[in-house]
């Protein structure tokens, strides 16, 4: 495996004091590369204050955008029953596709992430990109919003909708496909037909974002590479650093981190997303 870029994201920088603490670890270990903070949860205060116990975590942290758990910081969206209850609580659990969003909702999602963007950078740490928990960025009406705060606030690095794995159904590969390639790229496109129907990518507005290749889980990546060439790929993969019952740094599906993932670095060194 000779990969361009490989990059290893630890996801849930903030939502407790105890992930915080294995994401840590995972860091100082050197088998993640890079995290990503959540700015509304309970760890967010322990989380900035690793960061700046730690100069390891300096230039290393994106926002993982949220509007699935928690409470949101900012009061418009309150007013939205899609994305809150009476209580304050999120509540939306993507089982419903976001294709379209009302002037309010957009207004109101906008400001909420943008809330988020702003008490990480007000803590004094500049994000290196931008994904989202519950990959709630990859809805089609709520990509446009992130890709509006990366180019205000200078962030060119956003999270792909994962496309390694498994294969999925048709129109969810059509989906992803032109997901990755427009809809976070600032790219049009239009169909060409003729000798069967494919898509044929001109330059539109907007700026494009540098993102990677190829994104998934270590078991995506596992099955992508028993089927494709990664080589010359550049390569994101996320995990979920925890600690298991027994004190063991495992990832969100139990298994022990250190073993998944020494076996991908010792073939080719992971790298941050600003190296």
């Amino acid at each position: 495996m000779a990969l361009s870029r490989l990059i290893v994201t630890a996801d849930d920088f903030g939502i407790s004091n105890k992930v915080n603490r294995a994401i840590l670890e995972s860091m100082e270990s050197g088998l993640v590369t890079s995290t990503s903070m959540m700015a509304n949860m309970p760890g967010f205060d322990d989380a900035v204050r690793l960061v700046r116990e730690h100069t390891l975590l300096n230039g290393r942290i994106g926002v993982h955008l949220n509007l699935t758990e928690g409470h949101p910081l900012s009061r418009l969206i309150l007013d939205c029953p899609f994305f809150c209850n009476d209580n304050g609580r999120f509540i939306y659990d993507r089982q419903r596709s976001v294709f379209h969003l009302s002037r309010q909702e957009k207004h109101a999602v906008y400001e909420e992430m943008k809330t988020q963007l702003e008490r990480v950078i007000d803590a004094g740490i500049h994000p290196t990109h931008l994904d989202s928990h519950h990959h709630i960025h990859t809805e089609w009406a709520i990509a446009p919003l992130v890709c509006r705060l990366g180019r205000e606030y200078g962030i060119t690095r956003i999270r792909l909708t994962r496309n390694m794995g498994p294969f999925p159904s048709l129109p969810k590969r059509i989906y992803k496909f032109i997901f990755n390639r427009w809809r976070l790229s600032g790219r049009g496109f239009r169909w060409r037909l003729g000798g069967g129907i494919g898509f044929r990518w001109r330059p539109g507005g907007g700026s494009r974002f540098h993102n990677t290749d190829l994104f998934g889980s270590i078991e995506d990546m596992n099955v992508f590479a028993r089927n494709r060439d990664l080589n010359g790929r550049s390569v994101e993969i996320m995990v979920h650093p925890l600690y298991n019952e027994e004190s063991e740094l495992v990832d969100i599906d139990q298994q022990n981190l250190y073993q998944r993932l020494w076996s991908l670095l010792e073939k080719q060194p992971a790298l941050s997303f600003t190296h």
